[in-house]
C-alpha cells in the first residue's frame, strides 16, 4: 500500500469509495438514484470540497487501485476566494442532477445537524477539521483508516483537529481514541446520532 496526495481529479474515484463504503447515507438521501447518476452527483459535490480548499490523501494498492481516502480542511490561509466561482458552478451543476425530494431532505438533514448540537465541555474551535474518511469494503480491517489517520495528523501536526463519527461506529470510534480524540458533544441527523470529537494540538 502507498498514500498518494489526493485532488480533485480524483473526485470520481473518491465518490465510488464513498458509495461502497457507506450504502446507508445512500438509501437514505438517495434511494432512486441509479449508479451512474449517484457517482456524477458524489463526484461533483467531491470536487466541490477540493474546489473551496479541501485537501486529503489516498491510499493506493500495488496495482494502483484507490482502496480508501481521507479529506480535511485547515483554518490556514488559503486560495479560497479566487475559487468561488468554480464553487458556484459546480453547486449548480449539482443542482440540476437532485430532485425536490433529495434536497429538501438534505436540506433538513442540515437544519437538524445545526439545531440539535450538544456540548458535554467546552473546547477551542477546532483549527482542522476531518471532513470524510473511508475505505473500500474489501479492504476494511486491514489498518487502512490508521494509516490515512496517521498521515492526515502528521500533516496538521501543531493543529487542534475536530471531526464527527457515528454513534454506532464503533471501528471508527475505536480508531479516533486511540490517535488521541476526546468526545465533546452530540448532534443528530435523519441517519441518527452523531458524536463530536476534539484532539488538542
Amino acid at each position: 500500500m502507498r498514500l498518494v496526495p489526493a485532488a480533485a481529479e480524483h473526485s470520481r474515484s473518491i465518490a465510488e469509495i464513498y458509495r461502497q463504503a457507506f450504502p446507508e447515507s445512500i438509501a437514505l438521501f438517495f434511494p432512486r438514484k441509479g449508479r451512474e447518476r449517484l457517482l456524477r452527483l458524489l463526484e461533483l459535490a467531491f470536487a466541490l470540497l477540493f474546489s473551496v480548499g479541501a485537501q486529503g490523501v489516498l491510499v493506493q494498492t500495488e496495482d494502483g487501485e484507490d482502496a480508501g481516502y481521507l479529506l480535511y480542511t485547515t483554518s490556514q490561509p488559503g486560495r479560497a476566494r479566487r475559487r468561488l466561482f468554480q464553487a458556484a458552478g459546480l453547486l449548480g451543476r449539482m443542482a440540476f442532477r437532485l430532485s425536490p425530494l433529495e434536497i429538501g431532505r438534505l436540506l433538513v438533514n442540515q437544519l437538524l445537524m445545526i439545531l440539535t448540537v450538544h456540548r458535554s465541555k467546552k473546547v477551542p474551535r477546532p483549527q482542522a477539521t476531518i471532513l470524510s474518511v473511508a475505505v473500500l469494503p474489501a479492504y476494511q480491517g486491514q489498518g487502512l483508516g490508521t494509516l490515512l489517520l496517521d498521515h492526515a495528523l502528521d500533516q496538521l501536526r501543531g493543529q487542534s483537529v475536530g471531526l464527527n463519527v457515528r454513534a454506532n461506529n464503533p471501528a471508527g470510534r475505536r480508531l479516533y481514541a486511540a490517535a488521541g480524540f476526546e468526545e465533546w458533544g452530540s448532534r443528530r441527523d435523519l441517519g441518527g446520532r452523531w458524536l463530536m470529537l476534539y484532539r488538542r494540538p
